[in-house]
Protein backbone atom coordinates (compact mmCIF):
# COMPACT_ATOMS: atom_id res chain seq x y z
CA UNK A 1 0.00 0.00 0.00
CA UNK A 2 2.83 2.61 0.98
CA UNK A 3 5.09 1.64 -2.44
CA UNK A 4 1.51 1.87 -4.43
CA UNK A 5 0.93 5.58 -2.49
CA UNK A 6 4.38 6.93 -3.14
CA UNK A 7 4.79 5.25 -6.30
CA UNK A 8 8.63 4.85 -5.42
CA UNK A 9 10.87 2.08 -3.74
CA UNK A 10 13.14 4.71 -2.06
CA UNK A 11 10.43 7.22 -0.41
CA UNK A 12 8.25 3.54 0.04
CA UNK A 13 11.67 2.01 2.14
CA UNK A 14 12.05 5.55 3.95
CA UNK A 15 8.55 5.68 4.92
CA UNK A 16 8.95 2.25 6.43
CA UNK A 17 12.44 2.38 7.97
CA UNK A 18 13.15 -0.52 5.56
CA UNK A 19 15.96 -0.85 2.84
CA UNK A 20 15.20 -0.29 -1.16
CA UNK A 21 16.29 -4.18 -1.69
CA UNK A 22 14.30 -5.30 1.61
CA UNK A 23 10.99 -3.95 0.29
CA UNK A 24 11.79 -5.59 -3.19
CA UNK A 25 12.38 -8.32 -0.89
CA UNK A 26 8.47 -7.83 0.65
CA UNK A 27 6.81 -7.49 -2.74
CA UNK A 28 8.53 -10.66 -3.73
CA UNK A 29 7.06 -12.57 -1.24
CA UNK A 30 3.72 -11.24 -1.42
CA UNK A 31 3.89 -12.67 -5.48
CA UNK A 32 4.95 -15.37 -3.90
CA UNK A 33 1.68 -15.80 -1.37
CA UNK A 34 -0.51 -14.74 -4.20
CA UNK A 35 0.94 -16.47 -6.88
CA UNK A 36 1.01 -13.87 -9.16
CA UNK A 37 2.80 -10.69 -10.33
CA UNK A 38 1.57 -7.43 -8.42
CA UNK A 39 3.91 -5.21 -10.50
CA UNK A 40 4.12 -4.39 -13.88
CA UNK A 41 7.84 -3.04 -14.44
CA UNK A 42 9.49 -0.91 -16.72
CA UNK A 43 12.52 0.78 -16.01
CA UNK A 44 12.65 2.03 -12.50
CA UNK A 45 8.91 2.70 -12.49
CA UNK A 46 6.13 0.12 -12.53
CA UNK A 47 2.42 -0.10 -12.88
CA UNK A 48 -0.12 -2.60 -10.72
CA UNK A 49 -1.09 -5.47 -11.80
CA UNK A 50 -4.88 -6.92 -12.21
CA UNK A 51 -3.85 -8.88 -8.88
CA UNK A 52 -2.05 -6.05 -7.44
CA UNK A 53 -5.12 -3.88 -8.23
CA UNK A 54 -7.14 -6.40 -6.51
CA UNK A 55 -4.75 -6.68 -3.24
CA UNK A 56 -4.23 -2.75 -3.14
CA UNK A 57 -8.07 -2.15 -2.86
CA UNK A 58 -8.27 -5.36 -0.28
CA UNK A 59 -5.87 -3.38 1.80
CA UNK A 60 -8.17 0.10 1.81
CA UNK A 61 -10.64 -1.78 2.61
CA UNK A 62 -9.23 -3.95 5.73
CA UNK A 63 -7.45 -0.16 6.80
CA UNK A 64 -11.39 1.06 6.74
CA UNK A 65 -12.59 -2.00 8.88
CA UNK A 66 -9.41 -1.70 11.30
CA UNK A 67 -10.31 2.31 11.74
CA UNK A 68 -13.87 1.52 11.76
CA UNK A 69 -13.15 -1.15 14.84
CA UNK A 70 -10.98 1.12 16.35
CA UNK A 71 -13.43 3.88 17.14
CA UNK A 72 -16.22 1.45 17.92
CA UNK A 73 -14.15 0.29 20.75
CA UNK A 74 -12.80 3.75 21.98
CA UNK A 75 -16.46 4.78 22.02
CA UNK A 76 -18.04 2.97 24.56
CA UNK A 77 -20.98 4.92 24.83
CA UNK A 78 -22.81 4.31 28.15
CA UNK A 79 -26.35 5.53 26.05
CA UNK A 80 -26.08 3.19 23.15
CA UNK A 81 -25.73 -0.38 22.56
CA UNK A 82 -26.95 -3.63 22.79
CA UNK A 83 -28.02 -4.99 26.49
CA UNK A 84 -29.09 -8.36 26.86
CA UNK A 85 -30.49 -10.28 29.81
CA UNK A 86 -31.63 -13.76 30.62
CA UNK A 87 -34.36 -13.81 33.80
CA UNK A 88 -37.29 -15.69 35.32
CA UNK A 89 -40.79 -15.12 33.35
CA UNK A 90 -41.86 -13.35 36.46
CA UNK A 91 -38.93 -11.65 36.55
CA UNK A 92 -39.17 -10.22 33.05
CA UNK A 93 -42.52 -9.25 33.99
CA UNK A 94 -41.67 -6.96 36.26
CA UNK A 95 -38.09 -5.54 34.66
CA UNK A 96 -39.17 -5.36 31.26
CA UNK A 97 -41.59 -2.09 31.25
CA UNK A 98 -38.96 -0.42 33.79
CA UNK A 99 -35.88 -1.58 30.70
CA UNK A 100 -38.84 -0.16 28.22
CA UNK A 101 -38.81 2.97 29.91
CA UNK A 102 -34.82 3.21 30.19
CA UNK A 103 -34.94 2.42 26.50
CA UNK A 104 -37.38 5.79 25.37
CA UNK A 105 -34.80 7.96 27.76
CA UNK A 106 -31.85 6.37 25.54
CA UNK A 107 -33.44 5.36 22.47
CA UNK A 108 -30.12 3.56 21.43
CA UNK A 109 -30.39 1.04 23.34
CA UNK A 110 -31.43 -2.24 22.69
CA UNK A 111 -32.97 -4.56 25.07
CA UNK A 112 -32.93 -8.17 24.86
CA UNK A 113 -34.46 -10.48 27.32
CA UNK A 114 -34.55 -14.06 27.16
CA UNK A 115 -37.43 -15.64 29.94
CA UNK A 116 -36.12 -18.99 31.08
CA UNK A 117 -35.69 -20.91 33.77
CA UNK A 118 -32.25 -20.59 36.19
CA UNK A 119 -30.55 -23.66 34.95
CA UNK A 120 -30.67 -21.98 31.47
CA UNK A 121 -30.34 -18.81 32.19
CA UNK A 122 -27.10 -20.02 34.03
CA UNK A 123 -26.09 -21.89 31.00
CA UNK A 124 -26.63 -18.60 28.42
CA UNK A 125 -24.51 -16.36 30.69
CA UNK A 126 -21.43 -18.95 30.82
CA UNK A 127 -22.18 -19.49 26.89
CA UNK A 128 -22.34 -15.95 26.39
CA UNK A 129 -25.57 -15.62 25.02
CA UNK A 130 -26.95 -13.07 27.32
CA UNK A 131 -24.39 -10.85 28.96
CA UNK A 132 -25.90 -10.79 32.61
CA UNK A 133 -28.43 -12.67 34.24
CA UNK A 134 -30.88 -12.95 36.92
CA UNK A 135 -31.74 -16.12 39.10
CA UNK A 136 -33.36 -17.06 42.25
CA UNK A 137 -30.46 -19.39 43.84
CA UNK A 138 -26.70 -19.28 44.84
CA UNK A 139 -24.40 -20.83 41.67
CA UNK A 140 -21.18 -22.51 43.47
CA UNK A 141 -18.92 -21.85 40.00
CA UNK A 142 -15.46 -19.57 40.46
CA UNK A 143 -16.65 -18.47 36.74
CA UNK A 144 -19.72 -16.01 37.97
CA UNK A 145 -19.84 -12.88 40.12
CA UNK A 146 -22.96 -13.38 41.49
CA UNK A 147 -24.30 -10.50 43.82
CA UNK A 148 -27.34 -9.94 45.83
CA UNK A 149 -30.37 -7.23 44.44
CA UNK A 150 -32.91 -8.08 46.91
CA UNK A 151 -35.77 -10.63 48.03
CA UNK A 152 -39.48 -11.85 46.51
CA UNK A 153 -42.18 -13.42 48.49
CA UNK A 154 -43.41 -16.23 47.11
CA UNK A 155 -47.31 -16.16 46.98
CA UNK A 156 -49.85 -18.97 46.74
CA UNK A 157 -52.91 -18.58 44.58
CA UNK A 158 -56.07 -19.85 44.49
CA UNK A 159 -59.49 -19.12 42.59
CA UNK A 160 -60.89 -16.44 44.51
CA UNK A 161 -63.60 -18.69 46.72
CA UNK A 162 -60.88 -22.02 46.66
CA UNK A 163 -60.22 -23.77 50.34
CA UNK A 164 -56.54 -23.18 50.70
CA UNK A 165 -55.81 -26.44 52.92
CA UNK A 166 -54.88 -29.88 51.68
CA UNK A 167 -57.39 -30.73 50.42
CA UNK A 168 -58.52 -28.33 48.85
CA UNK A 169 -55.24 -27.77 46.86
CA UNK A 170 -55.42 -31.50 45.76
CA UNK A 171 -59.31 -30.98 44.61
CA UNK A 172 -57.27 -27.87 42.09
CA UNK A 173 -54.51 -29.16 41.24
CA UNK A 174 -51.52 -27.58 40.17
CA UNK A 175 -51.22 -25.19 37.23
CA UNK A 176 -47.33 -25.39 36.15
CA UNK A 177 -44.96 -22.78 34.80
CA UNK A 178 -41.51 -23.25 34.47
CA UNK A 179 -40.59 -22.24 38.20
CA UNK A 180 -43.39 -24.04 39.11
CA UNK A 181 -42.31 -26.91 40.67
CA UNK A 182 -39.17 -25.15 42.19
CA UNK A 183 -41.76 -22.27 43.62
CA UNK A 184 -44.40 -24.90 45.21
CA UNK A 185 -41.90 -26.91 46.67
CA UNK A 186 -40.18 -24.32 49.17
CA UNK A 187 -43.69 -23.00 49.97
CA UNK A 188 -45.38 -26.38 50.23
CA UNK A 189 -42.82 -28.09 52.18
CA UNK A 190 -42.57 -25.36 54.70
CA UNK A 191 -46.52 -24.93 54.98
CA UNK A 192 -47.70 -28.18 54.96
CA UNK A 193 -44.90 -30.26 56.23
CA UNK A 194 -46.79 -33.05 57.11
CA UNK A 195 -48.38 -33.66 53.86
CA UNK A 196 -46.13 -32.68 51.25
CA UNK A 197 -43.59 -34.81 50.49
CA UNK A 198 -43.23 -34.30 45.97
CA UNK A 199 -44.27 -32.47 43.42
CA UNK A 200 -45.18 -35.49 41.51
CA UNK A 201 -48.43 -36.26 44.27
CA UNK A 202 -49.58 -33.21 43.56
CA UNK A 203 -52.62 -33.53 40.48
CA UNK A 204 -51.29 -31.11 37.96
CA UNK A 205 -54.44 -29.66 35.83
CA UNK A 206 -52.36 -27.78 33.46
CA UNK A 207 -48.82 -26.08 32.13
CA UNK A 208 -48.11 -23.28 30.45
CA UNK A 209 -44.81 -21.41 29.63
CA UNK A 210 -46.05 -17.88 29.92
CA UNK A 211 -46.31 -16.87 33.17
CA UNK A 212 -48.23 -13.56 32.43
CA UNK A 213 -50.86 -16.20 31.46
CA UNK A 214 -50.67 -18.23 34.14
CA UNK A 215 -52.84 -17.09 36.38
CA UNK A 216 -55.58 -17.43 33.93
CA UNK A 217 -56.91 -20.61 34.48
CA UNK A 218 -56.63 -20.15 38.30
CA UNK A 219 -58.92 -17.40 37.69
CA UNK A 220 -61.50 -19.52 36.19
CA UNK A 221 -61.15 -21.98 39.40
CA UNK A 222 -58.96 -25.17 37.12
CA UNK A 223 -56.16 -24.87 39.75
CA UNK A 224 -53.49 -23.34 42.27
CA UNK A 225 -50.26 -22.21 41.56
CA UNK A 226 -47.52 -20.47 43.14
CA UNK A 227 -46.02 -17.72 41.83
CA UNK A 228 -43.69 -14.27 42.94
CA UNK A 229 -45.58 -11.82 44.44
CA UNK A 230 -43.97 -9.19 41.77
CA UNK A 231 -45.82 -11.49 39.57
CA UNK A 232 -48.94 -11.33 41.45
CA UNK A 233 -49.67 -7.24 41.34
CA UNK A 234 -49.59 -7.55 37.89
CA UNK A 235 -52.31 -10.14 37.74
CA UNK A 236 -55.37 -7.71 35.57
CA UNK A 237 -58.74 -9.72 37.55
CA UNK A 238 -57.73 -9.76 41.24
CA UNK A 239 -61.09 -10.06 42.50
CA UNK A 240 -60.81 -13.50 40.51
CA UNK A 241 -58.29 -15.06 42.69
CA UNK A 242 -56.87 -15.10 46.27
CA UNK A 243 -52.89 -15.15 47.71
CA UNK A 244 -53.86 -17.40 50.66
CA UNK A 245 -53.00 -16.61 53.92
CA UNK A 246 -49.82 -18.92 55.00
CA UNK A 247 -47.98 -19.80 58.26
CA UNK A 248 -44.43 -19.68 56.98
CA UNK A 249 -44.00 -17.10 54.28
CA UNK A 250 -41.33 -17.67 52.00
CA UNK A 251 -38.95 -15.35 49.66
CA UNK A 252 -36.54 -16.01 47.75
CA UNK A 253 -33.20 -14.15 47.13
CA UNK A 254 -32.70 -12.39 43.65
CA UNK A 255 -29.43 -12.26 42.46
CA UNK A 256 -27.37 -11.04 39.65
CA UNK A 257 -24.53 -13.09 37.94
CA UNK A 258 -22.36 -12.26 35.07
CA UNK A 259 -19.22 -14.04 34.00
CA UNK A 260 -16.05 -13.24 36.18
CA UNK A 261 -13.53 -12.12 33.51
CA UNK A 262 -15.50 -10.67 30.90
CA UNK A 263 -15.80 -7.28 30.97
CA UNK A 264 -19.07 -5.41 29.83
CA UNK A 265 -19.86 -2.49 27.81
CA UNK A 266 -20.30 0.86 30.06
CA UNK A 267 -23.96 0.65 29.06
CA UNK A 268 -24.75 -2.65 31.20
CA UNK A 269 -24.37 0.08 34.39
CA UNK A 270 -27.42 1.80 33.29
CA UNK A 271 -28.88 -1.71 33.62
CA UNK A 272 -27.18 -2.22 37.04
CA UNK A 273 -28.49 0.69 38.37
CA UNK A 274 -31.92 -0.11 37.46
CA UNK A 275 -31.80 -3.86 38.74
CA UNK A 276 -30.49 -2.40 41.82
CA UNK A 277 -33.59 -0.13 42.70
CA UNK A 278 -36.09 -2.75 41.88
CA UNK A 279 -36.20 -4.61 45.08
CA UNK A 280 -35.08 -1.87 47.75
Amino acid sequence: MSLVETNHFTQTAERLNMTQPGVSQHIKKLEAQIGKPLLSRYGKKFELTVAGEHLYKYGLQQAQSESELLAIVADDDINSGCCSLACSGSIAMKLYPKLLDLQQVFPKLSIHIEAAPNSTIIERVKTNLSDIGIITQQVNDPLFIQEQLGEDALCLVLPAQAESDWQGLLALGFINHPDGHHYASQLLEKNFPDRFTAMDQIPHSGYINQLSQILLPVSMGLGFTVIPKSSLNACPYPDRIQSAAIDTPIKETIYLITKKHRVLPRRYQLIKNLLSNQWH
